[in-house]
């Protein structure tokens, strides 16, 4: 049997999962890495913590990272000014976060270091949250009311794919500083969308981000907020961090996660 792990959030953060998928996810992960032959993981970060955590030999650990969906690229003024007009927002003209409405992804963070901002910015830069909600996201109900009050802070839900593709291919810039990933795929999709991202220095995210992303220590709101202005009102550190994005992203393709999970299935079959 090969199994795949994606993080160990129920093992870091118990807290940000309800008590019964807890006890669920703990039996699974339990018994499968018993029985696993080969353990598939999306990061080198998530492969050391597996090792060490459940004293997995790290001879069965294979890292096969994840890639980037083409619809990710960059995009002309053009091209997005007809989809984004659907969200009375213009190309870079708004900020992004994306993530589940949850406390595992720190959005308390997203709205309290966007509020620090002067106001002048907010109101030049609306902040978009797209995602579902969450266990837990009554959390959050206080404060995001009160941003949503504003006009200022405006929530999205669910969007489909190419939506997605589309907010993020146009806006100015990602934040991200969730607590605990895996790996982090929205960081990678705004790289190769030619989208800075604001993130915290956390798990598997520097892996992802390298030397491209912009960090924060994600429990500092003034941090975020100067990181905020700095991508906001600096035109050449923004162009920096856009063009390393795009570069980091060619290292990462879905072509490569599969050739490395293929090879691992064709090893065992062959055994």
């Amino acid at each position: 049997m090969i199994m795949t792990v994606h993080d160990l959030a129920h093992v870091h953060y118990p807290q940000t999962q309800p008590v019964d998928r807890l006890r669920e996810i703990e039996r699974q992960v339990n018994g499968g890495l018993e029985r696993a032959s080969k353990i598939l993981v999306d990061s080198q970060f998530i492969a050391s913590e597996v090792v060490r955590h459940y004293s997995v030999s790290a001879d069965k650990v294979v890292v096969a990272p994840l890639g980037h969906s083409r619809r990710f690229y960059p995009r002309s003024f053009e091209q997005l000014n007809v989809p984004l007009a659907e969200h009375a927002v213009r190309p870079r003209e708004y900020l992004l976060c994306i993530g589940t409405v949850e406390p595992r992804k720190n959005l308390q963070l997203v709205i309290d270091g966007y509020l620090a901002l002067p106001e002048a910015l907010r109101r030049q830069y609306p902040l978009l949250i797209a995602g579902m909600p969450g266990w837990r996201n009554e959390q959050l109900q206080g404060s995001l009311q009160r941003a949503l009050a504003s006009g200022q802070v405006r929530l999205l839900g669910y969007l489909q794919d190419n939506a997605l593709a589309e907010l993020l291919a146009g806006a100015r810039l990602l934040l991200f500083p969730s607590l605990y990933e895996g790996f982090g795929l929205p960081v990678l999709e705004a790289m190769a969308s030619g989208t800075p991202v604001i993130l915290s220095r956390r798990a598997a995210l520097p892996e992802v981000a390298g030397d491209a992303g912009l960090y924060i220590d994600p429990e500092d709101i003034h941090g975020c907020a100067s990181a905020l202005q700095n991508l906001l009102e600096d035109e050449a550190a923004w162009q920096a961090r856009r063009t390393a994005g795009l570069l980091r992203a060619q290292d990462f393709s879905w072509a490569r996660c599969a050739q490395i999970t293929a090879n691992t299935y064709r090893e065992l079959v062959g055994s």
